[in-house]
């Protein structure tokens, strides 16, 4: 166990939190993205990573904040 839990908790939050804002910002930019010869398969596959990094940055966050209430 760690010799300051207070600390360590607050650095994986802030880790957590930022995760969470990458992964957010990074499935919008997917989301985003279109083909200018009109509907690829890797504008397919672009905006289904996107919908799913867009999840994940959801959940990150939302359990950095579920765990900063358990404090």
């Amino acid at each position: 166990m760690a010799e300051n839990p207070g600390p360590v908790k607050a650095l994986g939050l802030v880790v957590n939190g930022i995760a969470g804002l990458v992964a957010l910002g990074s499935g919008i930019y997917l989301l985003a993205q279109y083909s200018e010869t009109g509907p690829t398969w890797l504008e397919v596959i672009a905006h289904g990573s996107g919908a799913f990094f867009v999840a994940c940055g959801l959940y990150m966050m939302g359990s950095a904040i579920a765990a900063a209430g358990d404090r």
